[in-house]
């Protein structure tokens, strides 16, 4: 074995893989770096996702051209002199590697100006080596421009993912840490396209709502534990209020964003009976500790860190929660949230009404129409009596309001009724779908949802392909949207579920199959729609309508699996019933 010292040319590039991923580690480092220069504000700018430009410009303290030259030599830093100072760091950066990493991969340009100096400097690079320091103009602060990311190592250049995938990640992160330091102002452009700004407020509920919107921010519940030196403040959502997935959970240690299994098992076990499996919570945890207790330097891009006292904090933190979840109280003027069934008879308005307005006849109509439901509900007994049967299927009881008990010449059929209902609605939209012939109701009143500016972002991009489901929504800015028109099918159906959660679980459906053809992802939509419509486990429903269901549901293609693959009948042979009893 040959053992031979590497070029410098190629040792940078090797270090700079190491910290340089993608353009969003770009502009992670660099915004780090604006924080720890005590920016007021922040303004990021890409192009083509950060492939061919990144630029950071923040009012910070800037640089002299000692610390100019500096910054882009490897292991040059500010935050850090001796060993021991590891044992206390307070900055977001520390290693000295992001600016020297960052030029060994690109066409980096600095502009920066002291708060003390007379004028700008102006360094250029390219490859890792330095090709000029020039006077230049600025105010005091500093912009990084990064261009043309991995043009000297294009396999790693192949490896990056489509422009939308790599700005969403961009955008993801910027959302993160102006939820971390909300008394900062941040703002994003993408291809010269502004798609946030967020000024500095005070309050991290503020911030939330700049991010989330401000309805989402009216569904949030204040944690606040302190115990010595130990602080965990924070939001989490109403049960009532959940997402689909775990990336609107953060947790900050220090203003410092990190991945802690730990943390989140604590916050999904205090959700556990709450929320249904597949279900998760918003969170916005801050958690401040002495820097002596906390190792922040045990991962290559500080994601991780390794707390002295790591049960302490579970415990401070699973009593805050415990706390906030069970005095369910909302903060400030905002209105506390009603239970599911008084919020499910408000959200029986005609479709497109404002759940916030008042109209006297909406709410006489649909109590009306819940009282209808209820009367039918306490004479289920004599209904079964007038339940037409058609062919040999006799619905006869309704199992934890979950599954219908379904009898026929060969035995019992226990179906259940949420799947057995998605997918009845699911072969009607594809027939129509198909055919071209969706039937859309128009809204007198468009339907609101808010959105964060990374789902907004998503949903724009794909307004003609809801359309074409018969989905017309209106972008009113914002983060705001409109719906104009629905499918008719599903309409009435979906007012009454809402259409905030369905949004946002077509934005999901729309961000995982993004690279799917075009038929492919309709399918994929359809299915969504048609689950969020569909009666759901635990809905009461009465035997006339229970029949009825099952009659549909019996004429279609495929009346075994739900369009996620999930069967939709159980079977009892009558053989097996008369086993079981001993009568044979």
């Amino acid at each position: 074995m040959v053992i031979r010292r590497l070029t410098q040319d190629c040792a940078q590039k090797i270090a700079a893989g190491e910290v340089i991923e993608r353009p969003v580690s770009v502009v992670k480092e660099l915004i780090e770096n604006a924080i720890d220069a005590k920016s007021e504000r922040i303004e990021v700018r890409v192009s083509d996702g950060g492939k061919s430009r990144v630029s950071v410009r923040d009012n910070g303290g800037g640089m002299d051209e000692q610390d100019l030259l500096l910054s882009v030599e490897r292991h040059a830093t500010s935050k850090i002199a001796r060993a021991e100072d590891l044992a206390a760091v307070t900055t977001l950066g520390f290693r000295g590697e992001a600016l020297a990493s960052i030029a060994a991969v690109s066409h980096l340009r600095i502009v920066t100006r002291a708060s003390d100096a007379d004028a700008a400097l102006c360094l250029t690079a390219q490859g890792g080596a330095v090709d000029a320091v020039e006077p230049a103009a600025r105010a005091p602060g500093t912009t990084v421009d990064v261009r043309e990311l991995f043009y000297n190592m294009p396999a790693r250049a192949s490896f990056l993912a489509s422009v939308r995938t790599e700005y969403l990640r961009i955008s993801r992160l910027i959302q993160t840490y102006a939820l971390m330091h909300p008394t900062l102002s941040w703002t994003l452009q993408h291809d010269e396209k502004g798609v946030f700004d967020a000024p500095g407020v005070e309050g991290l509920l503020d911030r939330i709502a700049q991010v989330y919107g401000h309805d989402i921010a009216r569904a949030m519940l204040p944690i606040e534990a302190t115990r010595n030196e130990h602080r965990i403040i924070g939001f989490i959502s109403h049960p009532e209020l959940k997402r689909g997935n775990r990336r609107d959970q953060l947790f900050a240690v220090n203003g410092r964003a990190i991945a802690d299994r730990g943390l989140s098992y604590v916050l999904a076990s205090a959700y556990r009976g709450i929320l249904r499996p597949g279900r998760f919570p918003i969170a916005v945890i801050q958690i401040t500790v002495p820097p002596r207790d906390v190792d922040v330097n045990v991962h290559p891009r500080k994601e991780e860190v390794r707390f002295s006292d790591s049960r302490m904090l579970f415990d401070m933190l699973s009593a805050a929660l415990q706390q906030a979840l069970t005095s369910r109280r909302v903060v400030g003027t905002i209105p506390a949230i009603e239970d599911e069934e008084t919020a499910r008879q408000r959200s029986r308005y005609h479709p497109g009404q404002d759940v916030n307005s008042s109209q006297p006849t909406a709410i006489a109509e649909t109590l009306s129409l819940d009282l209808q439901r209820q009367v039918r509900l306490a004479n289920d007994e004599r209904e079964a009596e007038k339940v037409r049967v058609r062919g040999d299927l006799r619905v006869i009881g309704q199992v934890h309001s979950m599954y219908l008990v379904v009898e026929t010449p060969d035995g019992i059929d226990i179906v259940d009724q949420h799947i057995a209902h998605e997918r009845v609605l699911y072969e009607r939209l594809q027939n129509e779908f198909s055919t071209s012939t969706i039937v859309r109701q128009l809204f007198l009143l468009p339907v609101r949802v808010e959105l964060p500016f990374e789902a907004a972002s998503v949903l724009s991009a794909h307004l003609e392909d809801l359309r074409q489901l018969g989905i017309v929504i209106e972008e009113f800015g914002g983060g705001t949207f409109l719906y104009r028109e629905y499918p008719r099918m599903l309409a009435d159906a979906q007012a009454r579920q809402g259409f905030q959660e369905l949004t946002e679980s077509l934005i999901e459906t729309l961000t995982e199959n993004a690279a799917d053809a075009k038929a492919d992802l309709a399918d994929h939509l359809l299915a969504e729609l048609a689950c969020a419509a569909a009666i759901k486990a635990g809905d009461r429903i009465p035997l006339a309508e229970a029949q009825s269901l099952v009659e549909q549901w019996m004429t279609l293609d495929d009346p075994y699996h739900c369009p996620h693959g999930r069967p939709i009948v159980f079977s009892i042979p009558r053989d097996e019933l008369d086993r079981r009893f001993q009568r044979k």
